[in-house]
């Protein structure tokens, strides 16, 4: 418990001041008769009436802006009032769609709030404490209902919070409550929740001393904390986004200038070095690209308010990590779950971004109307503003983020149509996971196979290490082990890098490829490679081949969403069987030696949840060239048709049949459509004349090529 009160003089503040702004007049001519309590009483009435940018909502069109989300943003509404009604009451549970790591269970203090209180072990829960999110919704309470109850917790809470809780001497991160990273988030939610309730008489003019005391304090705590590791890592970019909102919303620090200059060359330096050359953030985690992103839109939208111009570039590059994240996400709108990140839809984030940057392609990508938390950030005007911009296709379907490693497969932009992400890059650090070659299915209005998320960030908890396992991704391990050594939550020791990707599109298909060293360094290596190749709109052909000298056991792992699966003996055939929603078929091209079964498993879809789902692994046996082939077909809800699938001779020019070490290839039969497909997959790149083969009479050259009979006619395409 956190029992030590600090006596704060509130007549410290002005020690703190640019005494010799013409705004602050009144303020100096008290302190000069020594009339500091009218001193703060000017002070107060100058902060509270100022009418700096985004300091407070439009008056004239505040009822407005409520009625707007009563109407149209009423659940969102709903949360954030039960939010507000329970932080009156002292109990918290952060459950808010961008809380980094949400809570399930409810803490109540019948007393004083602890600060520093730790349940089941996991401090996280102690960092979202102090980050005072839901302080902010109880200012939107206050605004929506002038109910001084909402008034009251906030300053009362706020007030115990700065005696209880005073700054270190130095910047660390050993502190529940003294963590840069809280402190640059606090800084953003104070000031926000603090424009909500400033015309609330219990805001005093002490009490708001008192506030302006402990920015302060944060602002010179966070312009001393920056160090290379911050220039590198989110929290430095969440840290100065604090320090620049303090800088720019009280201008009448005399230290707010130098805060302003530090952080624009903060803000320059770490989108520079964080942000890779397409867009997306390096450590490979949706989750922390789109906390980065808010914070840099955070920083552009104040500081055009303010009249302020940030780099170009940056602003360039903040528009490019939007830009990413519209290709990135899901046709449910929601981003992928690589490394630690939760299921999270991101129209919000494309709404802001599309206002902000006036782009109707990322307009497309959010909201159809402005949604709560940006009506506030913009006021009634935004949301009108909002409406009448027009929104535009993006240009592209599928995509490929080659710098990063992220390859994106799609046929449209509609619920309904499909898409399969594909990761082949470095692993990103902390909130990296072992997923390299890891790929995500989705089909007609559902996700099919999919990561399993983070779960939480506790050693304590076995399942931490666990999902961040090779064997917890769809991609594929050797003898049971994971290709990178995962160590603790935030650790890796034998850390596997990609090598050799390769991206094709083209109207009619998408072809990936993608290997990497987790093995090399094995007495005897072993080279992985992955290819998937999309067959536009119908269904993705699968290929994993391993090369060894010696024997060893090659596993493929698939992680599906909750639901049924079942695996046909002697055919190995995987299915899930959801009965009103999308399905998904796995068949396999050849099942000698090949087995397969289905577990039960756990998914996470957001932080502290732990849902059942069931996973299978095909494993194979074997040395030299071994391979692994399957159809993935996508059926959309009702549909029962799967295609037959069935292995095909090759045979050389020459009249030789080729071992399937060397080739290999499938035909898919759709007696519907009277129509067939063979693929043939060649495991060695073609280099002579006895490298052109013949398959069911037709001769070809190259390492993968489609056959494609239908209407009496063959068309024969080389993809690669």
């Amino acid at each position: 418990m956190n029992t030590d009160i600090r006596q704060i003089s509130p007549h410290a503040v002005f020690a703190l001041l640019d005494l010799e702004l013409p705004a602050l007049a009144l303020v100096k001519n008290a302190l000069s008769q020594a009339r500091q309590d009218d001193a703060l009483t000017e002070l107060h009435r100058y902060l509270t009436r100022r009418s700096m940018p985004g300091w407070r909502i439009e008056d004239n069109r505040k009822q407005q802006l409520i009625d707007y989300v009563r109407l149209y943003c009423a659940d969102e509404l709903e949360a954030v009032m039960k939010t507000a009604d329970e932080v009156v009451e002292q109990t918290f549970l952060f459950r808010f769609p961008w809380d980094m790591e949400r809570s399930r269970i409810p803490v109540t203090f019948e007393e004083e709030i602890d600060w520093r209180h730790v349940p089941d072990k996991d401090v996280e829960w102690a960092y979202m404490l102090n980050r005072h999110r839901y302080w902010v919704a109880l200012g939107q309470a206050y605004a929506i209902t002038g109910k001084e109850d909402y008034a009251r917790a906030f300053c009362c809470q706020l007030e115990d919070w700065i005696d209880r809780n005073p700054v270190p001497d130095k910047p660390t991160n050993d502190s529940l409550t003294w963590r840069t990273i809280e402190a640059g988030l606090r800084c953003a939610n104070w000031i926000k929740a603090l424009s909500y309730i400033q015309d609330s008489p219990l805001l005093t003019p002490t009490l708001l001393a008192k506030v302006m005391i402990s920015l302060h304090e944060h602002g010179q705590y966070l312009a001393l904390s920056f160090t290379g590791w911050k220039k590198i890592s989110n929290w430095g970019v969440l840290e100065t986004c604090g320090l620049f909102q303090t800088a720019l919303y009280f201008p009448e620090f005399t230290s707010a200038n130098n805060w302003r200059q530090l952080s624009k060359e903060r803000l320059g330096e770490t989108a520079r070095i964080q942000i890779m050359a397409d867009g997306i953030h390096w450590e490979q985690s949706p989750t922390y690209h789109h906390e980065v992103l808010v914070c840099f839109l955070d920083c552009i939208r104040l500081a055009r308010l303010n009249g302020l111009e940030l780099q170009e570039e940056f602003q360039q590059k903040v528009q490019q990590m939007a830009v990413a994240s519209l290709y990135w996400a899901k046709p449910n709108h929601r981003q992928p779950m690589l490394g630690d990140s939760d299921d999270s839809d991101i129209r919000s984030l494309l709404t802001y971004a599309g206002w902000l940057f006036q782009d109707a392609v990322l307009r497309f990508g959010g909201y159809d109307q402005m949604d709560y938390d940006n009506a506030w950030l913009f006021g009634i005007n935004g949301v009108e503003g909002y409406e009448r911009l027009t929104a535009e296709l993006p240009p592209n379907l599928s995509r490929s983020y080659a710098h990063s490693g992220h390859y994106v497969m799609r046929t449209g932009w509609d619920e309904q149509d499909l898409y399969l992400y594909f990761h082949c890059g470095p692993l990103g650090g902390g909130h990296g996971h072992a997923d390299l070659l890891h790929f995500d299915l989705y089909a007609y209005g559902r996700d099919l196979l999919t990561d399993l998320g983070r779960y939480n960030y506790s050693d304590h908890t076995p399942l931490r290490k666990a999902l961040k396992e090779s064997a917890a991704h769809n991609t594929t391990t050797v003898d049971g082990i994971g290709f990178t050594e995962v160590t603790d939550t935030w650790s890796f020791s034998q850390i596997a890098k990609p090598t050799g990707c390769q991206w094709i599109s083209h109207p009619d298909f998408d072809y990936v490829e993608g290997s990497h060293d987790g093995y090399r360094h094995w007495d005897d290596p072993v080279y992985p490679l992955r290819r998937i190749l999309f067959i536009k709109p119908f269904y993705w052909f699968l290929v994993d081949s391993f090369s060894s000298l010696q024997e060893h056991t090659f596993s493929q792992h698939f992680h599906f969403a909750p639901g049924t699966v079942q695996m046909e003996d002697g055919t190995l055939i995987c299915r899930t069987k959801n009965e009103r929603d999308a399905n998904l078929c796995i068949l396999p091209v050849h099942v000698d030696g090949l087995q397969g079964r289905v577990d039960a498993g756990v998914i996470s879809r957001e932080y502290n949840l732990l849902e059942p789902n069931q996973y299978a692994v095909y494993s194979q046996k074997g040395k030299g060239t071994v391979s692994i082939m399957q159809v993935l077909y996508p059926q959309p809800a009702g549909e029962l048709f799967c295609p037959l699938v069935e292995q095909v001779p090759i045979y050389r020019h020459t009249g030789e049949l080729v071992a399937a070490a060397q080739a290999e290839a499938c035909r898919i039969i759709f007696p519907e459509r009277d129509e067939e497909h063979i693929i043939v997959i060649s495991h060695e790149i073609p280099s002579s004349h006895l490298d052109s083969y013949v398959v069911e009479d037709v001769q070809i050259f190259g390492e993968v090529v489609l056959i494609v009979s239908a209407d009496g006619q063959k068309k024969v395409t080389v993809i690669r």
